[in-house]
C-alpha cells in the first residue's frame, strides 16, 4: 500500500523569515556596493590632486634642478645638506600612476615594481595622458631611491615632487608616472 505523502503548509513566521533573510542579504549587497564605490572614489580623488601638483611643478622643477646641479655650491651649504640614506627597496614605497592611457598600464608596470619588492601605495591614472615619457617623483631626501627606482624601471627621466604632502601620495617617498 502506497501512503500519499502529507506536506506541512508553510507557516506565516517561515514565509516572514524567508522574506526578511532575503530582503537582508540585499541590503548588505547594497552596502558593500556603496561602500566600495565611496571608498573608491576618495582614493582616486588624493591620487588625481597628487598627479596634478606633480604635473604643474613638472617643467618648472626640472629646468630649475638642472641650473642648480650645474652651479657650485659653496662650503656653508654642503654643511646643510644631509647625505641622503637609500632605503631598502622592501621599504620604499611607490604610487604608479598612468600618464599614457593605455589600458593596464598602471597595473602591469605596478607589477614589475613589486618585482623588485618595491612597496605599492596606489596605481591610478594620471589626470593626463599625455605622457611622452615615464618619469620617477621624489619626495625631498629620497632621490637615491628615486634613481635606483628610475634604473629597475628602465626610467630616464628623474625629478623632484616639490610642494606635495606625503598625505597626496598616501604614504609613497616616490611617484612612478607611465609615459608612452
Amino acid at each position: 500500500m502506497d501512503h500519499p505523502v502529507e506536506y506541512e503548509p508553510l507557516q506565516p513566521w517561515r514565509i516572514a523569515a524567508m522574506v526578511a533573510t532575503g530582503i537582508a542579504a540585499v541590503e548588505l549587497f547594497i552596502l558593500l556596493l556603496i561602500g566600495f564605490l565611496v571608498g573608491a572614489k576618495a582614493f582616486s580623488d588624493k591620487t588625481e590632486t597628487a598627479t596634478i601638483a606633480a604635473i604643474k611643478r613638472e617643467v618648472p622643477q626640472s629646468a630649475q634642478t638642472q641650473s642648480s646641479e650645474q652651479k657650485p655650491a659653496d662650503a656653508s651649504q654642503k654643511k646643510k645638506e644631509k647625505v641622503p640614506k637609500v632605503l631598502p627597496r622592501g621599504r620604499t614605497s611607490v604610487v604608479i600612476l598612468n600618464g599614457n592611457g593605455i589600458p593596464g598600464a598602471a597595473a602591469v608596470n605596478a607589477d614589475k615594481a613589486h618585482s623588485f619588492h618595491y612597496v605599492i601605495t596606489a596605481t591610478g591614472n594620471a589626470p593626463s595622458t599625455g605622457f611622452a615619457r615615464s618619469m620617477v617623483m621624489f619626495l625631498p631626501g629620497f632621490k637615491p631611491a628615486a634613481q635606483r627606482l628610475a634604473k629597475d624601471m628602465g626610467v630616464k627621466v628623474v625629478t623632484p615632487l616639490d610642494g606635495i604632502t606625503k598625505g597626496d601620495l598616501q604614504g609613497a617617498q616616490l611617484a612612478l608616472i607611465i609615459g608612452g
